[in-house]
């Protein structure tokens, strides 16, 4: 397995490992979870190894596959409370993650989307409301919704590549992005 590691990965794990960890454990108190979390975004840095050494902040994007991890798994177990899990320490390099710059980009496309799709994705996305509960408060079947989500997911996807030059890896995941104006 070692033949896998790039050294960059090995480096900026050491170096951020044991701050990642205590992050998890603080806010899941479950050292297990925190582990498998740890695991998981470890496995994440390998199947992005060509684009995780080029990054500006490895820090950045550890701890922002970690807390979408933990949020994952806490909303799958039914114990997230929407805004529960802070934002991670703020990184010591002035330079973002290509995820973390594009809220403003979202913010100027999302009003080009049409109603159904703007209402959708704002509650279930930005806001964090459950799938269930919007099909329930919006008459609809659980089934309905999650297809209407991932219906305006992608079109809200092609606008933003157009809009905002969005380059997404192999394996999907955003890699950069031109923050164009409209």
């Amino acid at each position: 397995m070692h033949s896998n590691k790039a050294p960059c990965i090995e480096a900026a794990w050491q170096k951020h490992h044991r701050e990642l960890r205590l992050f998890l454990i603080k806010h899941c108190s479950d050292q297990d979870m925190a582990d498998d979390v740890l695991q998981h975004a470890y496995a994440q840095a390998l199947l992005n190894r060509s684009t995780f050494c080029q990054l500006a902040s490895p820090k950045a994007w550890l701890f922002k596959v970690v807390k979408h991890q933990l949020i994952d798994r806490q909303r799958r177990d039914g114990r997230l409370v929407f805004g529960e899990v802070p934002e991670p320490p703020a990184s010591e390099n002035t330079n973002t993650a290509p995820v973390d710059s594009l809220a403003s980009c979202i913010a100027r496309a999302l009003p080009h989307c049409n109603a159904e799709d703007q209402d959708i994705l704002r509650h279930c996305d930005i806001e964090g409301v459950r799938q269930a509960d919007y099909a329930r408060q919006n008459g609809l079947s659980l089934p309905a919704t999650k297809a209407r989500l991932r219906r305006a997911r992608q079109r809200l996807r092609k606008r933003l590549i157009a809009q905002c030059g969005i380059v997404f890896d192999e394996q999907g995941q955003l890699c950069c992005h031109l923050a164009q104006d409209e």
